[in-house]
Order: structure tokens, then sequence, then C-alpha cells
């Protein structure tokens, strides 16, 4: 049954059943016949649905003249930012009003997310296409250069791997991101030590040629994703390898890990440096999406990414994860 029925019914059944009840009464206290009474009250049924009939319609009016426009949204093309409800022939009532302005706050949202995506995949692009442009110039030019000596040659393969992964790293934290939102992460104890010694088997080679010390100290379990954390900490780690001066820690704890290093230190608070594609010299993280994917991992694990104070001097980032 709509609700206009179920309005229309309501109203039709309080109209009638109180002169039900006093034409009942009346004709058991006459002794007149019945016949006329049961006209009266076939009467008043009819009255009383047709009050309830048109009462429900205009009641019902407002709603349904939002609903109309909600129609016309659904079916009007263009892009998220013309999307507008239309204004209504008559002032609703307040609840209507109220109604209207949530619907017209959620279009707001909208178009609010569809700039950032836009935003989003505009930053991506940019950031793809400028080393993949660098590494295919670098091919170019030894593809066309016989007389290179090795130094030379070394230098610029060394210029195309350095490309090449950034690029693996941009995308590696793109496939992050979209299993966050495509899967909900899952629940697994996690040895926090042996993740941690696992990075540091593998980025070791890294720590040598930059001329780094690489360490991990302490020991502690949580839950979490394990592929999801890797990614989060190897972000954190690349950053301080990135940074650094001569050494680089994690500092494994109970529910948490902490990255290290004695470089510089954050050159503006977490908070700017965690936005997605934030561009700006010393800033740490490829394009911003490390520290922004790390972020986003240790809130979907139901823990968070602080900046904390480091023994080394420099920045010290904690990733906290719920404990067991």
């Amino acid at each position: 049954m709509s609700l206009r029925a179920r309005l229309a019914l309501v109203i039709a059944l309080l109209a009638f059943l109180p002169n039900l009840v006093l034409a009942l009464t009346l004709g058991l206290m006459g002794e007149g016949p019945w016949l006329p009474l049961l006209l009266w009250l076939l009467l008043l049924a009819l009255v009383s649905a047709m009050v309830g009939y048109f009462l429900s319609r205009s009641l019902l009016k407002p709603l349904e003249e939002l609903t109309r426009a909600l129609a016309y949204l659904s079916l009007k093309g263009g892009s998220v930012a013309s999307l507008k409800l239309p204004s209504p022939q008559e002032p609703p009532p307040e609840e209507v009003a109220k109604l209207r302005r949530r619907f017209e706050e959620l279009l707001e949202r909208l178009r609010e997310l569809m700039e950032a995506r836009e935003a989003f995949y505009a930053a991506l692009a940019h950031d793809l296409k400028t080393p993949l442009l660098s590494a295919i110039r670098a091919l170019e030019y030894l593809e066309g250069r016989d007389d290179l000596g090795r130094e030379r040659r070394v230098a610029l393969l060394h210029q195309v791997r350095q490309e090449l992964a950034q690029t693996h790293l941009l995308v590696e934290n793109l496939l992050a991101l979209s299993r966050l939102e495509a899967h909900a992460p899952r629940r697994e104890t996690l040895n926090l030590r042996a993740l941690a010694e696992d990075l540091l088997l593998r980025y070791s080679e890294e720590a040598r040629r930059r001329g780094l010390g690489l360490e991990v100290a302490g020991a502690g379990l949580a839950r979490g994703d394990r592929l999801l954390l890797e990614r989060a900490l190897a972000n954190l780690l690349e950053n301080a390898l990135r940074h650094a001066r001569t050494r680089v820690r994690l500092l494994v704890e109970e529910g948490a890990i902490s990255v290290e290093d004695d470089g510089p230190g954050l050159p503006l608070p977490l908070s700017a440096l965690a936005q997605p594609f934030r561009q700006g010299e010393g800033l740490r993280g490829s394009s911003g999406l490390g520290l922004y994917t790390a972020k986003r991992v240790a809130e979907a694990l139901g823990g968070r990414l602080t900046a904390c104070a480091s023994s080394l001097g420099g920045a010290c980032l904690r990733l906290e994860l719920p404990r067991l």
C-alpha cells in the first residue's frame, strides 16, 4: 500500500469512526427504522473517503514535487557540477524544506568529491607521465649514440632505472589505495619484528648504496593486513632513506613501528605532508602519495600515523596498530 493510500485511510477512519459510534448509539437508543441510519452511515463513509483522499493529496503534494525534482536530476545529463534541484513552485512545509536542504548538501558533497577526484587523476597523470617521458628520452638518447663510454652509459641506465622505480612506486601505492576502497582489510596476527627485518633485507642494498646504516630494534605483535602494512612501512622507510644523513632505525613496539632517521626532520606538519600529490621542495615522499597511503592504511587497520620525537635527531613517523 502506498503512503498516500495509508494516509487517506487513516484520515477517513478518523473522520468516520466517531460518527459511526455516535450514529450507532443514537440508533440503539431510538425506536426508528434502521434503513435511514444505514444510508446515513454509507453517506458518512463516502464523505470520509473523499476527505481522506483530498487531504492526503494536499499533504503529500510537496513531497511528490520533491520526488519529481529528484527524478529530474536522475534523467538530466551533464556533469555533477551542473546538478541542482529545481526551485519549488510554492514554499514547502518545514519538514520537506529540511529534506531539500539535506539533498542539496549531498549534491554539494558530490561536487566536492568529483572535483577532488578530477584533481587527483590530473595529478596522477602528470606524475606518471613525467618519469616515463624522462626514461623514454634517455633510452632514445642511448639508442642513437654509439660513441658513449661505459661510464656515461651506466649513468643513463641508472637514470632510467630511477625513473621507472619512481613510476613503480606510484603504481604500488595506487594499488594499495585501490585495495582499501574495494575490500575490507584482513585482520591477522603479525610479528612486527619479523616484518621489520624483512624490510631491512629488502632495502639493505639501497641503504649501502646511499652509505646509510639501517637497523631494527625492539619486538612486538599487532593485528592487521600484512600486504597493506608492508606497503605503508615501505613508504615510511623509503622516505627515511631519502632524507637520512647516516642512519635509519626501525623501532618495533607492542602494536606499533616507528621509522626514524638523522636527517633534517619534517619540513611541514604531517597533516600537510600526507596530502596526495602535494608538490614542493623538501617534501617527503613520492608526490606526497607515500605518506598519504601510509596514513590511509593505518586508519583502515584501526590505527593511526603520527609524528614523534626521534632519538636520532631527525624525523620520526610512528605507525600504530590495534594490539592483540
